[in-house]
């Protein structure tokens, strides 16, 4: 599974940006038809507005040509005849109507004779057409056509721009008279066009048809303009062009875009670490439920009541029953009836993160009795069970016919060796005492020697008969109220021989406590000689041993200070166990059976109190045991 995981890795992430690139260009495509769409509103909004300038100027300009018209029907009643006191106040009144009209002139025979009004225009009177070589190809098709015909803008003599509406009139015999010319004032009329065009915010150009594709704008809209045989395009353009980038859009399209991406490879990811969990589940499940049925002891699986759920082969063969037979029934068919209560009590006691331990007799097949150890644990739900538990239960037998037949051989060879080895140290104390004479010199010194290890071994056979019997319930513990700090002096005092071989001092710190305790005098002084022995032994020449009182409470605590190497961190977790020694090999240097440290924390958990110790490696360490303050005048108990 482990050489699927980097590629599955890069599988999904390889999908997320994928996905993320697939989401973008959606994106993007939604912001181009959402700009195509924007502009082709910005466009119809400058088509309505062009149409709306385009009716204005065709509205002035048809009013100004239909003045024109009329005009040149009045020349035709005439008989071609010019009668100018009569046609100027005429003159004079169409000039007022239209306001946009900068000149009207008559050209019989293509030249002007008549010009209203003069003023400013007197350079355009007497001009005859044929002399424009650029205009007069024009004016012949207009004549030709013998239709009005309108040209411009053009720029005009008497200065600025102007648009020309030519009329050729003829007259009732069809005879060709000549032409009236009304020059429009382009620039006023452009003007005022473009301020209404302003108004509605575009701004509008007049370009020839024949010159529109040139100065075409792709932000600008096209309208035809035809009046009077001429052909101009309008366009219109917005007066503040926005070129809309769609940056905030954008940003929040490829955010989302992100996020989306983010949350499916989030939820691929989720889903692959899932199945890969499933497939650890399931191989751990298959491991433990090999483990489980291979276990060379018995295992049981049974719910929070003690049924049982499941059993293995070992515990099938310790209670010589078929595993079928076994299951759906409760643990405690299977032990004495005396412990069926005991046995509630514990699996009653069984918590989530804590091992319950206890000792049970089952009963096999063939009604004997098999002392074991059980050992439980809630594992959690499994099945139809709310809370299961996993019981390990060890059989005993076998281990408490060893400890059985070593307490027999403790106990035998201790007494054995307890009887000559009190006669032979006390035969070697009085010959050191010189109840037999003088020693010689010579053997003094190896009389010494002989009576100090006849003591030793003596000690170490009482200390073995002493764990024996804690061990085996036999030992008789007397608690009585006593006053502390006398034990301590005399513990102290009895202690420093010993000590004063190792050349260190003991040393009772403080003044005298007022404090009592019920203890037994005897059991607590031998777990004092233990602590302030091994403080000695293991302390540098030349130190101080150092004996505290603290009161805490309900509680008195007697501590035991030396300056030695201090315990090593490997060794503190079996400090307190039987025969253990920091060094064990056989060339330690500091003697002892290992048993004084176990024998004194027995000893204090029967006087209800109990030991521990504080030691950092080079620093020294310190033994410390905590007994209940007094709380009645006097107490007894025989343990």
């Amino acid at each position: 599974m482990s050489d699927h995981s980097p590629r599955r890795l890069i599988t999904g992430m390889l999908s997320s940006l994928a996905i993320l690139l697939i989401l973008g260009l959606g994106v993007e495509l939604l912001l181009r038809q959402y700009s195509l769409r924007q502009h082709e509103l910005e466009q119809q909004r400058l088509l309505a507005h062009a149409y709306e300038v385009r009716a204005v100027l065709l509205a002035e300009l048809n009013a100004t040509l239909h003045l024109a018209t009329g005009l040149a029907s009045y020349i035709p009643a005439k008989q071609g005849r010019i009668d100018e006191a009569e046609l100027q106040p005429w003159l004079r009144g169409l000039f007022e109507q239209g306001r946009h009209i900068r000149n009207i002139g008559l050209a019989p025979s293509n030249r002007i004779d008549f010009l209203y009004p003069l003023a400013g225009n007197e350079s355009a009177l007497g001009l005859y057409y044929p002399d424009l070589a650029a205009q007069w190809p024009a004016i012949q098709r207009v004549i030709a056509s013998r239709k009005p015909h309108l040209v411009g803008p053009l720029p005009l003599l008497q200065g600025g721009q102007g648009l020309i509406y030519r009329v050729p009139v003829f007259l009732n015999d069809q005879s060709y008279w000549g032409l009236i010319s009304t020059v429009i004032d382009f620039e006023q009329l452009a003007a005022e066009v473009e301020s209404i065009a302003r108004k509605r915010g575009i701004a509008v150009t007049f370009t020839p048809a024949d010159q529109a594709a040139k100065a075409a704008n792709q932000d600008a809209v096209g309208l035809p303009v035809s009046l009077a045989g001429a052909q101009w395009q309008l366009q219109a353009a917005s007066l503040n062009p926005a070129r809309k980038t769609f940056i905030g859009l954008r940003i929040l399209g490829w955010g989302l875009a992100f996020t989306v991406a983010g949350l499916i490879g989030f939820a691929l990811h989720t889903q692959q670490r899932r199945a890969n969990l499933l497939l650890a589940l399931n191989q751990s499940q298959r491991d433990f439920l090999q483990a489980f049925e291979l276990a060379p002891q018995g295992m049981v699986l049974m719910s929070a009541e003690g049924v049982l759920l499941a059993v293995n082969q070992a515990f099938s063969r310790l209670l010589q029953l078929p595993v079928e037979q076994l299951l759906h029934r409760p643990l405690h068919s299977y032990c004495l009836p005396t412990e069926h209560e005991s046995l509630s009590v514990h699996v009653s006691a069984i918590r989530p993160g804590h091992n319950n331990s206890w000792f049970l007799t089952l009963v096999d097949a063939q009604y004997l009795q098999i002392p074991v150890e059980c050992s439980a644990a809630i594992l959690g739900s499994l099945g139809g069970a709310d809370e299961v538990c996993i019981l390990h239960v060890q059989d005993m037998r076998e281990r408490l016919r060893l400890q059985r037949l070593q307490s027999e051989f403790t106990a035998s060879v201790s007494h054995e060796l307890r009887t000559p080895l009190t006669a032979i140290a006390g035969a070697l104390g009085l010959i050191n005492g010189g109840v037999l004479g003088e020693v010689p010199h010579a053997m003094q010194q190896l009389l010494q020697i002989a009576h100090a290890n006849s003591l030793r071994l003596q000690a170490l056979i009482d200390d073995l008969l002493d764990m024996e019997k804690l061990m085996a319930g036999k030992i008789r513990v007397e608690l009585r109220d006593q006053w502390l700090w006398p034990l301590l002096e005399e513990a102290v005092a009895h202690n420093q021989p010993y000590a004063d071989q190792h050349q260190v001092s003991l040393h009772l710190v403080g003044p005298p406590r007022s404090v009592r305790v019920v203890v037994d005098e005897q059991r607590l002084a031998q777990v004092l000689a233990n602590l302030l022995s091994n403080a000695a032994k293991f302390s540098p020449p030349g130190t101080q041993v150092r004996l505290l009182v603290e009161e805490h409470a309900d509680q008195v605590r007697v501590s035991v200070q030396d300056q030695g190497a201090g315990i090593d961190d490997d060794f503190k977790a079996r400090i307190f166990s039987k025969f253990s020694q920091a060094d064990a090999s056989d060339r330690r240097q500091k003697g002892g059976t290992g048993l004084g440290l176990a024998i004194s924390k027995e000893l204090l958990e029967r006087m209800h109190g109990r030991i521990g110790f504080d030691s950092v490696k080079g620093q020294g360490s310190t033994f410390w045991f905590e007994l209940p303050l007094h709380t009645t005048s006097t107490q007894r108990a025989n343990l």
